[in-house]
């Protein structure tokens, strides 16, 4: 997309050598704008720039009128002849006895400028959870209407109910996250103060993501729901609606229908966006559950450190009291020995080392090994170590073949035993049962490399494709030889031809 961007004259009242007369003045044309005093006189002006030693007494009206002629050329505001006067003195004639007026798009900015003001001074911004609460029921609201029998002031009022929650929320999540993440929070954090208010902290952001979780879901849902045929109907009205309310200060040749409809298309698209993933990326509500996340391991991390300093500088007396009197409880030297490397640790290491496993199946446990001895040397110069002699029955060729063959046979019977679990292409676990642990195992695996797959596609170790699906939402037990276990009611479908 190529941008046309071009200087905006408007801002040169804030911005020029003047800007010390030009922004006093602006700001009393929107404060009287505000109060529904839409024109003010010069006269008006004058005083309040007087009262508030803004101009000395060498500042005239005459210059006054410069000024605001250079606003009105940067169409910062507009002039309109009083009518008012019946009377008037020949300076207000040779002036035209005009008034003025703040401009839309100055009015905006002067709005804006003042929210500046006190940004750094107060926490802008919040994780309102009732806003998901608020979009839930809109997009309902929206997906139950009917057309026909709606009324265009009605779908207005719906549609900008909807339209305004999902801008406070994107605007003061934003807003909230980042003074979170300012330099000043993080300083705050870093003081024992932040302690008193770090549960506040974390239950507030708690509450938000349980919120968010319990409703995008929902709401994503209903929006995938709605057809776009319904969106551009419903728009449609909307532009229809605009259109009839009568504004003298709009150029009916100047409305665009297809700018207006271009606009609240891309409106739709936004809450789309916010709740419904597209191809291969992430919906904004997932980066903002994420970002929420991030923010509560963050103030976890700083208070888990503060709670360290804090207890590393407390005083341990009573501790040590405490362990003292255990010592001296022991009834020998073995049990000090024993407490002691309960307390401290071992003393003395040992490095325990062990030959190399004779088998690599993973369904076969430990105690099911055979078990071997072996005997430790001290190292000492006083030991004289015995030649070793080597032993070839562990390099033999004919044993490590043997091994191999009952690997394989052993295989070999379990593929036969989990083949016959299939009848008609399908494994159901709810059906099986009394099966040898191995099974279990086996299935596990299965489930664990389906789960893994968003087509739930996986394989076995033998080559069979499957398909793992979960039948119903209730839990079954696998009964197994050597207990049972409590699964989900999963099905495995295997591919024909394999």
């Amino acid at each position: 997309m190529k941008y046309q961007l071009d200087t905006v004259s408007i801002l040169k009242y804030a911005t020029t050598e003047k800007a010390y007369i030009y922004r006093p003045i602006i700001r009393f044309l929107y404060e009287q704008y505000e109060s529904f005093n839409h024109f003010s006189k010069p006269k008006e002006i004058l005083e309040f720039l007087r009262e508030n030693s803004i101009i000395d007494e060498s500042y005239q009206e005459s210059e006054l009128y410069d000024d605001l002629k250079r606003l009105e050329n940067w169409e910062c505001i507009i002039s309109r002849q009083d009518k008012e006067l019946v009377y008037y003195t020949i300076e207000e004639f040779k002036n035209k006895r005009l008034k003025f007026q703040i401009t839309p798009p100055v009015y905006e900015i002067e709005h804006t400028l003042m929210k500046l003001d006190d940004l750094e001074d107060r926490l802008t911004g919040a994780l309102e959870s009732r806003e998901f609460e608020r979009i839930l029921k809109g997009v309902n609201t929206i997906a139950n209407i009917k057309l026909d029998e709606t009324n265009n002031d009605i779908l207005l009022e719906n549609w900008n109910a909807l339209m305004g929650s999902l801008g406070n929320l994107r605007r003061n999540s934003v807003s909230y996250l980042a003074h979170l993440k300012s330099e000043r929070a993080e300083k705050l954090f870093e003081t024992q103060e932040f302690l008193i208010y770090k549960e506040k902290f974390v239950d507030y952001l708690t509450k938000f993501i349980l919120t968010m979780n319990r409703n995008k879901h929902k709401i994503a849902k209903i929006i995938s729901n709605i057809s776009e045929e319904f969106i551009n109907q419903y728009i449609e009205r909307l532009i229809d609606y605009i259109a009839s309310i009568p504004n003298p200060t709009l150029n009916p040749k100047e409305f665009s229908r297809e700018k207006m409809k271009r606009d609240e298309i891309n409106r739709w698209a936004e809450l789309k966006r916010w709740f419904v993933r597209g191809d291969g990326s992430e919906c904004d509500v997932e980066i903002l559950l994420k970002q929420t996340e991030f923010s509560i391991q963050t103030m976890s991390r700083y208070a888990l450190r503060l709670s360290e300093v804090k207890s590393n500088n407390q005083n341990r007396k009573k501790d040590y009291e405490v362990l003292a009197s255990m010592f001296y409880q022991c009834e020998s030297i073995q049990d000090a020995h024993k407490l002691s490397a309960t307390c401290f640790g071992v003393v003395h290491t040992k490095h325990i080392y062990a030959e190399e496993k004779l088998t690599d199946t993973q369904n076969e446990e430990i105690w099911e090994q055979n078990q071997k001895t072996f005997t430790t040397t001290p190292r000492n110069q006083k030991y004289s170590r015995t030649k070793r002699i080597k032993s070839y029955v562990k390099a033999s060729v004919k044993e490590r073949q043997e091994q191999r063959e009952e690997y394989i046979k052993n295989r070999e019977k379990q593929r036969e035993v989990l083949e016959s679990l299939i009848v008609d292409n399908k494994i159901v676990l709810d059906d099986l049962g009394v099966v040898d642990p191995f099974v279990r195992k086996s299935i596990l695996t299965w489930v664990n490399r389906g789960v893994q797959n968003k087509k739930r596609i996986g394989k076995t170790d033998f080559g069979k494709t499957f398909h793992l699906l979960v039948k119903s939402e209730r839990k079954i037990k696998l009964q197994c030889n050597d207990g049972t276990m409590e699964i989900p009611d999963i099905v495995f479908e295997f591919e024909t031809g394999e």
